[in-house]
């Protein structure tokens, strides 16, 4: 039964020919033993595809969503494909797909080690969203759409019944699986921020 089981999600996206990979880390909070990871999938999909988009260029490019089991440490991911020509829906270019809007996710677990963030994929870069190294409020406007629609699906005390978003520490647990459920917090909060912040490639030992 995946009661309690955790998850790995990552949506694959595409911006100027360079893949944008968001991670974000769940538990399985319902009973029923047929909800898994393509379950888990196909809800993240339908249910953040248009908040998501709505806060990304017309340069990015949506690909698809994976999910994978990570404790237990069984099975292939389950994947669901966005539709062919999914693209974000703010009008306007990206003049790199190294810039990055930044969601800090937070947890009852104290220090760095219960803090998580998603560098999401660039908005439009025009005067009218960023200037002085800041993402203005015509642009965080769509992102906390975003994260106001995740909080509510994922972490608020009245989400439906299903999975809960978390923080994973790779600090506090093994490095390779077997992985433990000590490794995972839930999560309390997000925060939306307004720097301006470049991708970066995550690494072993590096950003816990």
């Amino acid at each position: 039964m995946p009661f309690n089981d955790i998850y790995r999600l990552r949506v694959y996206q595409a911006c100027h020919g360079a893949q944008v990979v968001n991670v974000m880390h769940f538990v399985q909070d319902d009973p029923i033993p047929t909800r898994g990871a393509l379950e888990l999938a196909q809800d993240y999909l339908t249910n953040m595809s248009t908040s998501m988009r709505g806060r990304a260029s017309q340069n990015v490019s949506f690909q698809y969503v994976e999910v994978q089991s990570i404790v237990p440490f069984v099975g292939g991911p389950a994947i669901v494909n966005f539709p062919g020509g999914t693209t974000g829906s703010v009008s306007g270019s990206a003049v790199s797909a190294t810039l990055a809007e930044v969601i800090t996710i937070y947890s009852q677990r104290g220090g760095r080690r219960g803090r998580g963030r998603l560098f999401l994929p660039p908005p439009e870069t025009s005067g009218a969203s960023a200037s002085g190294g800041l993402w203005l409020p015509a642009q965080t406007t769509k992102t906390t759409a975003f994260a106001v629609a995740l909080a509510a699906r994922y972490i608020d005390a009245t989400k439906p019944i299903g999975w809960a978003l978390g923080v994973w520490s790779k600090a506090s647990g093994p490095q390779f699986p077997p992985w433990t459920t000590s490794q995972f917090a839930r999560a309390t909060g997000l925060t939306v921020r307004t720097t301006i912040r470049t991708q970066r490639r995550r690494q072993v030992g590096v950003g816990r």
